[in-house]
């Protein structure tokens, strides 16, 4: 083999492994943006509290709701505005927005994500 063939040979070698060890850290990250996830009007997210030795857990992908089964479900609730769930030594909270310190909860928690305030 020629000394440029071998170098162009372990060239490309290094950039697939470079590639494919960088696709495996990417596929395994958890990108900021994913930590939220925006619910459209007539969809539904489920929200489970912790349970035999399960983690609490939020449904990632929202479900649209037909608009019978929709009416049905939120019949004599209230809207709500902006709320924080924390799990936090195996009870999940749902709470109203509240300020704490200096600070509104909401704020608080999206600043400890990494994701900008709206």
């Amino acid at each position: 083999m020629t000394p440029w063939l071998s170098r162009r040979v372990a060239l490309t070698i290094f950039l697939a492994a470079a590639a494919s060890a960088l696709g495996t850290a990417i596929t395994r990250a958890d990108p900021p943006g994913y930590l939220f996830m925006d619910i459209n009007d007539g969809q539904a997210l489920v929200v489970q509290q912790a349970h035999d030795g399960m983690a609490a857990r939020i449904l990632k992908q929202p479900a649209t709701l037909p608009d019978d089964m929709a009416d049905r479900i939120t019949a004599e609730a209230q809207p709500v505005g902006d709320h924080v769930i924390v799990e936090y030594k195996g009870q999940l909270y749902i709470l109203p927005d509240k300020k704490v310190g200096k600070h509104m909860a909401t704020h608080m928690v999206m600043n400890a994500a990494g994701t900008p305030n709206q």
